[in-house]
């Protein structure tokens, strides 16, 4: 199964099309693409520089294929052998790791020679987002599926396809780790041994960036952690700031770290946009492995708290986030602008909201995002002693969104009071999904409905 938009990509690149860049993070699953693109379409070809000069490259190419490069002898001889297969049979020739030495200049010079001329070949190059080839050429980057079209695609309840995207980051080669005939706790002990490509994928991430990873890795590891703006990660790894300012910028660069605004205008660094590394930095870096390459209960309990109470509860929050986004303004009598930060983790009382924006009609939102939490009417209590010494319950709009359990007494409130609002987690999900399906799955419409 593929998981990433590039087979879709590969199927419909155009005829016309003489050369195009495939570019990918390392686990992207560019090269199993491609592979199995060569297998369904029988005329394509599949060359790796992986480990390989260029001079010997030129040899492992010809004798994979004699039948049409026999006797070649030089890159020019390579592809005029190409053009006479290509002019016959149309197909993608794939080129991989093209970017991995700084030793293919003649084998460029020729290539571009090759793409100016009446060849009917596509050439696709495979590399890394960092990496520029020298030549003229269309330029593809592989998108990850989403939380909705993984849940779609992989037919997966919604909760299971929400925790696969936080654990694997939607890293296409962690995703086909996933065996859905055991639970997610057997899933996650699978995954968490040195011999697994979920535990392997961000060292060979690593060294295949920098040649002397360690520093990184505590960088990383620092960010992992909390330590987040320049002043906090020098002090953590003992590094001056400028070197800290440049180790950030070549992480950058790899995809490995993202600036985000901070607090009062300062910058932060965050583990890329991807729960994997976030995950992996914080709980597998550091750990200590059993004999077996396995690891023992204590990082497996330890792994899942982290994973429970920061990234699925992250995650969440993001969804509950959204669902107010798009529902606010039909509640409120008023418009509201929810990005408007000064409205988020409002403390009112003794608590603290996750949203609060009082106006003459205030809207305050509640967020049960930690699985296995709990609603109780305790919180109840005190979400309405909090919020009613300003002005009357009656004057203010109630949203609790919860993805556990929504106890009875709640729903008993949302029914008994027009302005308490309950959100279940079904709830935030339909609403999360609303506009992936609307592109995936659209709705028939007869030509006679305006």
């Amino acid at each position: 199964m593929y998981f990433s938009d590039l087979a879709s990509t590969l199927q419909h690149i155009s005829a016309d099309e003489k050369a195009v860049f495939v570019s990918g993070l390392p686990g992207s699953g560019k090269t199993f693409t491609a592979l199995q693109f060569c297998a369904e379409h029988k005329g394509s070809l599949y060359f790796s520089f992986k480990n390989l000069d260029t001079a010997f490259a030129l040899q492992v190419f010809c004798n994979a294929h004699t039948e049409i490069f026999g006797g070649c002898e030089s890159w020019n001889d390579f592809f005029g052998c190409l053009k006479n297969y290509g002019n016959k049979k149309h197909p993608l020739v794939f080129f991989d790791n093209a970017g991995e030495r700084n030793d293919k200049d003649d084998f460029y010079a020729v290539l571009n020679n090759f793409l100016e001329s009446d060849s009917k070949s596509t050439v696709v190059l495979l590399g890394r987002p960092w990496e520029t080839p020298p030549i003229p050429c269309q330029k593809v980057e592989i998108n990850y599926f989403s939380m909705p079209q993984l849940a779609d695609v992989c037919s997966l309840p919604n909760e299971t396809a929400a925790k696969l995207y936080c654990l694997t980051g939607a890293i296409p080669a962690s995703l086909s780790l996933y065996d859905d005939e055991l639970s997610f706790e057997d899933n996650v002990r699978a995954f968490l041994r040195t011999d697994s490509t979920f535990y392997r994928l961000a060292a060979s991430w690593m060294n295949e960036s920098f040649r002397t990873p360690e520093s990184y890795n505590t960088l990383l590891y620092a960010m992992a952690n909390g330590y987040n703006r320049i002043g906090d990660i020098a002090k953590f790894s003992g590094f001056p700031k400028n070197k800290c300012d440049k180790y950030i910028k070549a992480l950058i660069e790899h995809g490995l770290v993202i600036k985000a605004p901070g607090e009062n205008g300062h910058t932060k660094y965050l583990p890329a946009a991807n729960s994997y590394l976030t995950l992996w930095y914080k709980c597998l870096l550091t750990a200590v492995p059993n004999p077996d390459g396995s690891f023992g209960n204590d990082i497996f309990n330890q792994f899942m708290q982290v994973f429970n109470d920061e990234l699925m509860a992250d995650f969440y929050k993001d969804m509950c986030d959204y669902w107010l986004e798009e529902n606010i303004n039909s509640i409120s009598t008023e418009y509201i602008d929810t990005k408007n930060s000064s409205y988020h983790n409002v403390k009112v009382g003794n608590v603290t909201f996750d949203f609060a924006c009082e106006k003459k009609q205030a809207v305050y939102a509640y967020y049960d995002t930690t699985p296995g939490g709990k609603l109780t009417q305790k919180l109840w209590n005190e979400i309405e002693n909090s919020t009613t010494k300003k002005q009357p319950f009656y004057e203010n709009e109630y949203v609790i969104c919860t993805v556990n359990r929504v106890p009875d007494s709640f729903w008993t409130l949302s029914k008994r009071y027009d302005n308490v609002h309950i959100v279940s987690q079904k709830m935030l999900f339909a609403t999360y999904k609303k506009e992936y399906n609307k592109i995936a799955h659209p709705r028939f419409v007869p030509s006679f409905v305006k």
